[in-house]
């Protein structure tokens, strides 16, 4: 007989937005109400230290000099102001931008991307396999083919499968090629180590609330000397290059989150790896289903899965009538009726890809979650 739930609310999409931590609110609460950091009286003195002092906390998580740490409102404002700053710098010098990345990016990075084609720009977007991963050598044959680019932006894990992409080789060859990189590290922060001396980036760009942290608050990396034109205009704010009165306590709050997610990342990981094995093995035993990206190569935060003969809106409103929140995708393309542009890029069919839910695991996802949500995926299936 099966084991009978009562209904309760499970949050499966972490890949979309964490709670915000009671570690992290305490110390945002202290600093709520500070001035304007720059004001030279004593308010703008308190708010300076605060935001100096959050500026440095995560320079040294990510091993660069905190000059190097810009604020923002997050990941996206991050990904436009590198990709439109990096085109306007280029036509600003009378050069028509080039830039190459990959068919599974962030809308983030896609959506700019278009508006560079749309201003004269030239891009590429180079493709992957199976898995979901990209073949660094297509980078080079794209440069032998094209010349060199203005720059090259990938992402380090996809935010629908959690696939890890190869990073560290493509960065190589744009050092090699001496080509400017950016990578967005939205996904892989708090979940994988980050050294970005080690890995060389000259842009990286991270959001709070994927981190349990607050919305509204992320962190652009500009290695010192890289060219970029803002894409705010107005005070000189953050080195010049995001104007606009900061965010004091998003940021103190930000560097909570990270120092506690990286504190505490080893033994999460190991044990969300646990979480994601159980709930893969037994939806694989209840249904004809498809785990979407590379079986190694994946954080464990992640799973993709594709429902055969399932309609994956369907399902997710269903789940969500029992008190599962999963997602279809990225939460920043809920909206659009189109599938997945990842899974496609992939390999999938439409409809696989219409079939398809990202289910993700976070800090307060338990085995018992699991299995309640695996006992409704049963019914719901078979009703389906």
């Amino acid at each position: 007989m099966a084991k009978e739930f009562e209904k309760k609310f499970v949050y499966l999409d972490y890949n979309s937005t964490t709670p915000l931590r009671d570690e992290v609110f305490e110390e945002i609460a202290e600093c709520i109400s500070a001035g304007n950091p720059s004001s030279p009286h004593w308010s703008g003195r308190e708010a300076r230290g605060y935001l100096d002092s959050a500026r440095g906390r995560i320079a040294k998580i990510l091993s660069v000099d905190p000059h190097q740490i810009i604020f923002n409102s997050g990941a996206t404002e991050g990904n436009n102001t590198v990709i439109k700053g990096i085109a306007f710098y280029e036509l600003k010098r009378g050069k028509t931008p080039y830039i190459i990345s990959t068919k599974v990016e962030h809308s983030s990075v896609i959506r700019p991307l278009e508006f560079v084609k749309a201003i004269g720009g030239k891009v590429d977007l180079v493709g992957v396999d199976k898995y979901g991963i990209p073949d660094p050598d297509d980078f080079v044959k794209l440069i032998k083919k094209n010349g060199k680019p203005s720059l090259i932006s990938v992402m380090h894990v996809n935010n629908e499968t959690g696939v890890i992409m190869p990073i560290k080789e493509i960065v190589k060859i744009a050092k090699e090629h001496d080509v400017l990189v950016h990578v967005d590290m939205v996904q892989s922060i708090g979940k994988i180590k980050i050294d970005l001396k080690e890995i060389d980036v000259d842009f990286a760009t991270f959001t709070a609330h994927k981190i349990y942290g607050p919305k509204g608050i992320g962190v652009l990396f500009v290695r010192k000397g890289a060219p970029l034109e803002p894409l705010l205009h107005g005070g000189k704010q953050e080195d010049g290059l995001r104007a606009g009165t900061q965010n004091v306590a998003g940021a103190v709050g930000f560097a909570k989150a990270v120092e506690i997610c990286t504190a505490e990342m080893k033994e999460e990981m190991d044990r969300l790896s646990k979480i994601q094995k159980l709930f893969e093995s037994e939806v694989q035993k209840i249904w004809d289903v498809k785990i979407n990206g590379h079986p190694q190569l994946r954080i464990p935060t992640t799973s993709n899965v594709t429902f055969t003969g399932i309609e994956g809106e369907t399902l997710l409103i269903a789940l969500d009538l029992e008190g599962v929140a999963v997602s279809i995708g990225s939460a920043c393309s809920a909206e659009s009726k189109t599938p997945s542009h990842v899974l496609l890029a992939m390999g999938l069919t439409p409809e696989e890809a219409k079939s398809s839910i990202r289910v993700s695991f976070g800090k307060f996802t338990q085995e018992e979650d699991i299995e309640y949500t695996i006992e409704k995926l049963k019914s719901l299936l078979k009703r389906l």
